[in-house]
């Protein structure tokens, strides 16, 4: 099998995978480790960057267990969070637009 190459950039260091997966695949490896360590980086802004990839790896290696285990890691609630909540905003939007104040002749003056 071929083997491919991805070049990745990480906190100021450029790193080449070479993997038989696809290219895809690396590419979305890539983002995820990124976007890992971007949280870790955005949350501990004081820390150098080797703390922030030790931090980020056992956040990786924390939701590798979790669903190993058969639980939901930390970032996929996150995100059903977050996607729970854009419904909720989405249908009090739609509430609004709807709403027409003093409807109820009960109200006017």
């Amino acid at each position: 099998m071929e083997k491919r190459q991805l070049k990745i950039e990480v906190l100021g260091t450029s790193f080449v995978i070479q993997s038989d997966e696809s290219a895809d695949h690396l590419a979305r490896l890539s983002s995820y480790v990124k976007t890992r360590i971007e949280e870790v980086k955005n949350r501990y802004s004081f820390a150098d960057p080797l703390t922030v990839v030790v931090l980020a790896a056992l956040n990786i290696a924390d939701d590798m267990f979790k669903t190993r285990d058969g639980r939901e890691p930390v970032a996929a609630q996150a995100e059903e969070i977050a996607s729970a909540a854009e419904r909720l905003i989405s249908r009090i939007d739609d509430e609004l637009l709807e709403y027409t104040p003093y409807e109820d002749e009960s109200h006017t003056t």
